[in-house]
């Protein structure tokens, strides 16, 4: 089926060339199917075997639980004193790097560190 065009008014209009006039509407038909195949859609849910249904339900209260006790244990703000402190001063610029490049060194290393502020 080929496209329709209408005038504002609604009456159908024949074209003589690919031009659609002012104030015109193309109507287009659309053909909407489904990805699988007609045989293989069954409507309605499909149901679990009960080994499936407890490991469901085991991995639904193992992720409550963890989101209700989080506050229990939080992540330290502090590194630990043993652990390696990150470079807190940006790399000294390499000979022959254009002074553009080491600022965006310096620009890198400041957002880097923005959260400790």
């Amino acid at each position: 089926m080929k496209s329709e065009v209408f005038d504002k008014d609604g009456n159908r209009l024949t074209l003589a060339g690919d031009v659609i006039p002012d104030g015109a509407t193309v109507r287009v038909p659309q053909m909407i199917m489904d990805a699988a195949p007609a045989g293989l859609h069954r409507p309605g849910s499909l149901p679990l075997a009960d080994a499936d249904r407890d490991v469901r339900q085991a991995a639904y209260e193992d992720r409550k639980r963890n989101l209700s006790d989080r506050w229990r244990h939080p992540a330290p703000a502090q590194p630990a004193a043993d652990a390696n402190a990150p470079q807190t001063t940006p790399p000294a610029p390499v000979a022959g790097v254009s002074d553009a490049d080491a600022r965006y060194v310096e620009r890198c290393a400041a957002l880097e560190q923005a959260w400790r502020r």
